[in-house]
């Protein structure tokens, strides 16, 4: 019964034309039939006038009723009948948080802190940063993209990269940081819903060609892509022909605010010139 009366209400519109289209049809009848019975005067053509006649009007109300029936169901039944949300909710469009890292080298601590959970949860269990304890890690003078702290557990699969492909496809043109460069990923957590407050952060890093440190750009969204222009945007900084040797990678992960969710995805490369 519920499966009618979602079909009922979700395809009304189109039952509401067959109908009138099925009352046109009886009216079309109704004045053949009469043409007929003033233009003969034979008995038997007067009878199968009269016979038209009734299936008209017969065929009109058949219409009519079942008009006042998909009206009934719409109005009285459809509001009563329970509807579903789906299981995850993601945004279709993309809503752009910049964030603007510092330029120099982080350098690497050598005990993780569990960070503080939130209280929009979700749907699984909160991700817990393992503590413990490394020795300490020599400096080198190389910039790197970013030093781990600690390792960490997180109960939250991490996103899946899944374009631009290949992995170190090479872009040519100031102009194409818009369609060639759209980083795009999926997300395999069914049970998994964002909160207002989640975001899929895309991380870009290089190497400054002048200064020699590492640079990032970076933005969320609660879509699956950002371009490199949306990025730039956000940021508003200018990073074409700034990277040595025009090589750029990135990342992309679960963040709420500043805390991560989960695992950053797998780094991929990429060169703009």
């Amino acid at each position: 019964m519920q499966a009618f009366v979602t079909f009922v209400r979700s395809y009304a519109v189109w039952i509401y034309i067959l109908f009138i289209l099925g009352i046109f049809f009886g009216v079309k009848m109704l004045v053949d039939a009469q043409r007929l019975s003033r233009a003969t005067l034979f008995s038997l053509d007067q009878e199968r006038a009269t016979q038209r006649t009734y299936s008209a009007i017969i065929l009109m109300a058949v219409f009519l009723v079942g008009m006042f029936v998909v009206t009934g169901i719409v109005v009285l039944l459809a509001p009563l009948a329970p509807t579903q949300d789906p299981a995850i909710l993601r945004g279709p469009t993309s809503t752009i948080a910049a964030f603007i890292f510092p330029t120099t080298t982080r350098t690497p601590t050598l005990t993780a802190t569990a960070l503080p959970p939130t209280e929009t949860p979700f749907y699984t269990a909160t991700p817990i940063l393992a503590t413990q304890t490394r020795p300490p890690i020599k400096a080198t003078n190389a910039p790197v993209a970013a030093v781990a702290t600690a390792t960490s557990v997180y109960k939250l699969p991490a996103p899946i990269i899944v374009g631009p492909v290949p992995n170190g496809v090479v872009v040519t043109g100031e102009d194409r940081a818009r369609n060639d460069l759209k980083f795009q990923w999926t997300w395999y957590c069914t049970l998994c819903k964002l909160g207002p407050d989640d975001r899929f952060v895309v991380t870009v890093s290089f190497i400054d060609r002048v200064t020699g440190g590492t640079r990032f750009i970076g933005g969320g969204t609660q879509g699956n892509f950002l371009t490199m222009a949306d990025l730039i945007r956000g940021a508003g900084t200018e990073v074409w022909h700034q990277a040595k040797e025009d090589a750029f990678q990135w990342n992309v992960q679960v963040k709420r605010g500043d805390q991560p969710l989960t695992a950053p995805s797998d780094t991929w490369r990429f060169v703009w010139h």
